[in-house]
Parts: C-alpha cells; structure tokens; sequence
C-alpha cells in the first residue's frame, strides 16, 4: 500500500509500465461525468461521487488481477487498510475479482488531491468515515496486474 499526494506521482511511475497513464487520467477526471472509462492497455477508470460508509460495517477486500489507483477529488473518506496475510479470508468471487476478508484494519483519512495505491496483497476499505459521513467524489483507475 503506498499513500501519497497526487504532486509526489512521478516517484512510482517505475512500478509498472501503465502508471503513468494511469496518473495522467486522474488531470482528466475532475471535470468527467461519474461512470466507467475505457483505457489503453488493458486500464479502466471509475468515477464516482457518493456518501461514505460507516467504517465497521465495511468488509476489507483485495484483487488479484489489478492494482487499484484510488484519487480523493473532493470531500474526503476514510480508508482502511491490512495485509491480507493478516486477515481471514470470508468470500471470494473470482469472475468479478474480489476477495473479501474479516479481520483487524489501520485507518486514515483521505483529503482532496492525496492517492493510494493497493496492491493484490493489501485489504482495503475505501470511501468510509468513522463519526460523520462526508461526500466525496473520487475516481478508481484498475491497473492489469504483470
């Protein structure tokens, strides 16, 4: 898991090939309609605005075929965060790939202009508050896995 501001991007475009493409199309989304994007290379997009959850009545999840970039555009969310060898494997549904998990977290908050980047091994909740729900808009960039 790596969590950052969108200015320090350049530091993790050698962890794979399409991050940087993966990063110019979070410049785009601010002004995009909420919705699914089409990418090159095997990259898709989500933007989604929304109120957060309730941070305990979140499962953490993981992915096996992407890298998930996630970027806080407005308002903000709480994000939760585990590795999955910690955790207790619940469901998995590999069709749509996503695991699901049971287990101890450590949250922190997300603010307008910061990313994280979640990778296969880590379990994650995103878009939650712990005491009170905010509005936020973000977009989601899934990154095909090597």
């Amino acid at each position: 898991m790596i969590i950052d501001r969108i200015e320090e991007q350049e530091r993790y475009y050698p962890l794979h090939p399409e991050m940087e493409q993966a990063f110019a199309f979070l410049s785009e989304a601010p002004d995009l309609e909420p919705g699914r994007y089409e990418l090159e290379n095997g990259l898709f997009a989500t933007v989604s605005e929304g109120d957060t959850r309730q941070l305990d009545t979140v499962e953490l999840e993981s992915h096996k075929k992407y890298i998930d970039l996630q970027y806080c555009i407005s308002g903000g969310e709480r994000m939760s965060w585990a590795h999955i060898q910690e955790l207790n494997l619940r469901s998995e549904d590999p069709e749509h790939d996503n695991y699901f998990y049971t287990g101890k977290s450590t949250s922190i908050s997300v603010r307008p202009g910061m990313f994280f980047l979640m990778f296969p091994s880590d379990g994650h909740k995103a878009a939650c508050h712990e005491q009170f729900q905010k509005h936020y808009r973000k977009v989601v960039v899934k990154i095909p896995v090597l």
